[in-house]
């Protein structure tokens, strides 16, 4: 085959490939194929996808390479299946090919054997461990993990000189942010970035832009159709930014060092979840403690080391479900233990639904001016938490289920740094007498510097 390109299938000539594809975005194919990485960004039904696709179809024409291995991957694999396979089967429907439904792959004749283009889930990064990637396909990244691109994907890129595709709509600071900046600043010219807001490609009509206008908020409209990165993602209760600006924060030490030593826990038994220990000086957070797959006993008595070994003003401890457990053992041992049941009421004048929302929001509020460790998982899960209005316009979090969806884990390590800021009398370090609780005075969890 002396020559494959994209053109209308009006007219078959001989030794090419006909693809019934007419590019919308001719020079992004063009830029494309001149990077190594192109991160581009789209707002919202501008053909981002078909865009993609094809062009994974005529590298894997194309490729080179014995076996080679063009992936699509999204946030989810019944996402990959209900955005791209219809698309990947109609734009190879004139060619030559092979289609494996269960596998959502389908294979292609190439310039040196055969070419494999296959849909993945991000959801599941340990299935993409031990592929590797001629070309990558990244779909909706603000969606997906970081340590999936930095651990997983980019290694598969190595051995092959592989390339990589990301495409998307902003959805605040996140890793697709981070990746657009990088390809922006043209320090490397490896990396190629394009920008297309509504105004920039028009495809859909001026009327309807201005109704969509009219009839979103200036977040949402901003966000997906003026591609705006700096608009906080939807619903969105802590901005990635601000976490990532208490990580960064460098904290003298006598800031926080006359505050009470106050614990948060949050309890796992057995599975992906981890038992999780926080530990917080008003705005200094040491780096948390964690473990998995141990009794609820053997986890009384670690907690138990830890309250002995550093004699913490407050424990908190979530009492819901497996968690009660524990704070019985703990207080059958003589320990003093606040139990935390975040499903109650934060208070009949409150502006929260209840006190998750409330802990929540006060950790919002600490983090303009508090100093987090460097933890990547911790960074994740304070960035999925959303909330939303009541018909009575009080404000709640989603539901805690639908952000362990989102995380494909529990925030195990959120909730223990929330925990540390359930309102509670707390007693003062000077008043206890072997690691037991001796007495009460008034404490604010959000106090600063520790002040009573």
């Amino acid at each position: 085959m002396a020559s494959k390109r994209f053109r209308e299938n009006r007219f078959k000539r001989e030794n090419e490939i006909i693809i019934n594809y007419t590019p919308r975005y001719p020079e992004i194919h063009e830029a494309i194929n001149k990077h190594r990485f192109s991160v581009l960004v789209f707002h919202r039904r501008a053909g981002k996808t078909v865009l993609s696709i094809n062009e994974l179809i005529r590298a894997a024409l194309l490729c080179q390479k014995p076996f080679g291995m063009f992936n699509y991957i999204a946030p989810f694999r019944t996402q990959a299946k209900a955005i791209a396979w219809e698309y990947v089967k109609h734009y190879t429907a004139p060619l030559p090919r092979t289609i494996n439904e269960s596998e959502l792959s389908i294979t292609l004749p190439s310039g040196n054997g055969t070419s494999k283009i296959r849909l993945w889930g991000a959801d599941n990064p340990d299935a993409l461990r031990g592929i590797y990637h001629d070309l990558a396909v990244i779909d909706e990244v603000s969606n997906l993990r970081p340590e999936t691109w930095e651990e997983v994907i980019r290694p598969a890129l190595a051995d092959r000189d592989g390339r990589a595709i990301f495409i998307g709509t902003p959805q605040g600071p996140n890793l697709f942010k981070t990746l657009f900046d990088y390809a922006s600043s043209n320090k490397d010219p490896d990396w190629f970035a394009a920008n297309y807001p509504v105004y920039k490609t028009s495809v859909i009509a001026p009327e309807e832009i201005e109704r969509i206008h009219d009839e979103m908020g200036p977040d949402a409209y901003g966000r997906e159709f003026l591609c705006d990165f700096n608009v906080a993602g939807a619903q969105t209760l802590i901005p990635l930014a601000l976490v990532n600006e208490a990580m960064d924060r460098n904290l003298p030490e006598f800031a926080y060092e006359d505050a009470p030593v106050i614990m948060g826990v949050d309890i796992a038994r057995y599975g992906d979840d981890s038992t999780v220990v926080c530990i917080r000086r008003g705005l200094f957070v040491e780096p948390l403690i964690s473990w998995k797959g141990i009794s609820l006993m053997e986890t009384a008595a670690e907690i138990a080391g830890l309250i002995d070994g550093r004699h913490p003003a407050a424990v908190f401890i979530d009492g819901i479900g497996i968690g009660a457990g524990v704070v019985d053992r703990l207080r059958d041992l003589g320990y003093f233990i606040q139990e935390v049941n975040v499903s109650q009421r934060a208070g009949s004048a409150s502006q929260y639904v209840n006190k998750r929302a409330e802990i929540y929001c006060n950790v919002k509020e600490w983090l303009k001016e508090g100093q987090l460790p460097q933890d990547k998982l911790l960074a994740e899960e304070l960035a999925a938490i959303e909330y939303e209005f009541t018909a009575t316009g009080k404000m709640m979090l989603v539901r805690k289920e639908e952000t362990k969806e989102k995380l494909k884990r529990s925030p195990d390590r959120g909730d223990a740094l929330a925990h540390t800021f359930f309102a509670a009398p707390i007693a003062m370090p000077e008043y206890w007498e072997q690691g037991k609780r001796m007495a009460y005075m008034e404490y604010d969890p959000l106090a600063l510097e520790g002040n009573v």
